[in-house]
């Protein structure tokens, strides 16, 4: 039973980082924002921003589009390492923490005066 275990933990503990891995090679297509999280509240798109679409999307090699309320362009940088995704649109930049992520799903952080909110996107 030790040994079942134990291996489990070892095969556990050398997924996580071919998961973190695979950001860069699987973030690629469009992400549909479904949850946001803010100081404990949780709401869709249209009840905390007042839109009813809101999304990102990932192209190959580096170009970003997102849509929330009006559609924005730019470019986009994954640290495998810091677990995060730069966007930079005009001459701003947004970074935001990967909190999780699967070929379907994706959950991010972004700070904000606010607080940090915590995005939950599905791939379409």
């Amino acid at each position: 039973m030790k040994k079942i275990i134990i291996t489990i933990i070892i095969l556990w503990l050398g997924n996580a980082p071919a998961q973190c891995q695979e950001i860069s090679k699987q973030i690629f297509g469009k992400w549909e924002l479904k949850e946001i999280e803010i100081m404990g509240q949780k709401g869709t798109p249209l009840e905390v921003f007042g839109v009813a679409e809101a999304y990102q999307e990932y192209q190959k090699p580096n170009k970003f589009t997102g849509f929330l309320g009006e559609k924005v362009s730019g470019a986009f940088v994954v640290n495998e390492k810091d677990k995060t995704i730069n966007v930079k649109i005009d001459n701003e930049s947004t970074v935001f923490k990967v909190k999780s992520f699967t070929k379907e799903k994706m959950v991010i952080n972004i700070n904000t005066e606010e607080g940090t909110l915590t995005l939950h996107y599905l791939k379409k």
